[in-house]
């Protein structure tokens, strides 16, 4: 009886030692990052960084978040601790998507207006290299064995992959029209194109020599993507019917569709706590959708034009 107290009594500890899954939300109209406590579904801190905030990068490792200043043309990298701004990279340019390797080592930043990829070494961000890619490019994400980096090249109408040792393009995947959000699998066999034009999800093949690609329709004007953890199903932001889609991977139908606030733009899956944040541009918002009902059970007031483009949950 003594030992199960005691391991009652650790089981407690542990569980009340665990951080909680944050949320970094980015604010363009008013040069903002919200953070929310995705428990308790509250806004614990507002942060200021540069003028007009879109993507985040989060990395749990460093302890440190990396938000991109279209105007500001700039990366602000924010301390998870103290939730202050520790320095500022000026990036000549327009930095849209952000996105980190898997080994927190290289920040990936999309220049939208220079067509060009950046790679930063995080650990020296003075040691950075570039690569040209075609028209606008957007979403980022990196392969999770950090081999590969995929861009959505929007008005190419492709997604470029990189290696990411030689920073040099591979490969490039026809999709539809103007892709804009990027996701992978979380096994990397799959990879998952929001088509803004095309309504559309391209869900591509990554196995497949010739990189096979099937195309779902979603809704009006698709913004970004994500897989639930176990990759049975993807959330789709919809930014023209104030919706999200609910794919069923395996049998590649759009199963649900979710009402939520106003311009609905970039989202992220909370595997800890079994629920996806969808920030909402035109109603300065974050719709908190319960995944194993797919109904929104919280809406959480951020600031003005909230947009989060990237992974922004750090769990």
């Amino acid at each position: 009886m003594k030992n199960f107290v005691w391991l009652l009594a650790v089981s407690v500890s542990l569980s009340g030692c665990q951080h909680p899954s944050l949320a970094y939300i980015t604010n363009q109209g008013d040069s903002t990052v919200s953070v929310i406590d995705a428990a308790q579904q509250t806004v614990t801190h507002t942060i200021t960084v540069g003028k007009a905030p879109v993507g985040v990068a989060v990395s749990k490792e460093l302890q440190r978040i990396y938000i991109s200043n279209v105007e500001g043309q700039s990366i602000s990298v924010i301390d998870s601790q103290t939730l202050a701004v520790t320095e500022t990279l000026s990036i000549q340019g327009s930095p849209v998507g952000v996105a980190l390797s898997p080994n927190s080592q290289t920040l990936y930043v999309a220049d939208w207006y220079s067509d060009r990829i950046l790679a930063i070494d995080t650990s020296n961000t003075k040691i950075q290299r570039e690569v040209i890619v075609d028209k606008a490019p957007a979403g980022l994400v990196v392969s999770p064995d950090n081999k590969t980096l995929y861009v959505a090249a929007r008005d190419s109408n492709q997604i470029v992959a990189i290696d990411t040792q030689s920073l040099t393009i591979q490969k490039r995947i026809d999709v539809g029209v103007h892709p804009f959000g990027v996701s992978l699998s979380a096994d990397g066999k799959h990879l998952y194109s929001v088509n803004v034009y095309d309504n559309s999800i391209s869900m591509i093949d990554l196995k497949d020599v010739e990189a096979k690609t099937h195309s779902i329709k979603v809704g009006e004007h698709p913004y970004c993507a994500m897989p639930n953890s176990d990759n049975t199903k993807l959330y789709v932001s919809n930014t023209q019917d104030d919706t999200v889609s609910v794919i069923d991977l395996n049998t590649r139908k759009l199963i649900s569709t979710i009402k939520v606030g106003m311009t609905p733009e970039g989202l992220d899956y909370d595997a800890r706590n079994h629920q996806v944040l969808v920030a909402n541009w035109g109603t300065n918002d974050v719709s908190v959708i319960d995944a194993r009902t797919d109904k929104v059970i919280s809406t959480i007031k951020t600031g003005n034009q909230s947009r989060a483009f990237g992974q922004f949950v750090m769990q």
